[in-house]
């Protein structure tokens, strides 16, 4: 009886409930928001305990600003490094991609790209070779 009464009030409130309501709801049914994470500490030994120090060092570390100049430079003399790339290294890392991962904003998957290998792999080789020219992840 119990339990067909919170069925019952749990469907009449999810009718008429607004969209604060709900997600108000889901906050108390859900863990997540609830759970802390201990407080971290710097390589120079500082502690971030509060919610936005953690934030900022983790993208700090995660996503560290680019060297100044370095990658203007490469491109402005020509940028000769990706003449050490060669057409096994282009080879090996597409076939030691995952199929499964998505596809990127051109809508070609890893297993699409392996198909194209078959068919042309020298034309593949020149467009990743030319992306690295121009300092444009392929």
């Amino acid at each position: 009886m119990i339990r067909q009464s919170k069925t019952e009030m749990w469907r009449k409130f999810l009718t008429s409930a607004t969209r604060d309501q709900v997600l108000q709801a889901l906050r108390y049914t859900k863990p997540g928001g609830q759970q802390t994470t201990k407080a971290l500490k710097s390589r120079t030994g500082e502690v971030a305990e509060s919610w936005e120090e953690k934030a900022e060092w983790i993208k700090e570390e995660a996503f560290p600003k680019p060297l100044k100049g370095v990658g203007r430079k490469a491109r402005k003399e020509g940028g000769e490094m990706w003449k050490m790339i060669t057409d096994e290294d282009i080879q090996e890392a597409l076939f030691n991609q995952s199929v499964q991962k998505a596809p990127s904003q051109d809508r070609l998957g890893f297993k699409a790209i392996r198909l194209l290998w078959d068919w042309d792999s020298q034309r593949i080789i020149n467009i990743i070779k030319v992306s690295f020219r121009l300092g444009i992840h392929p």
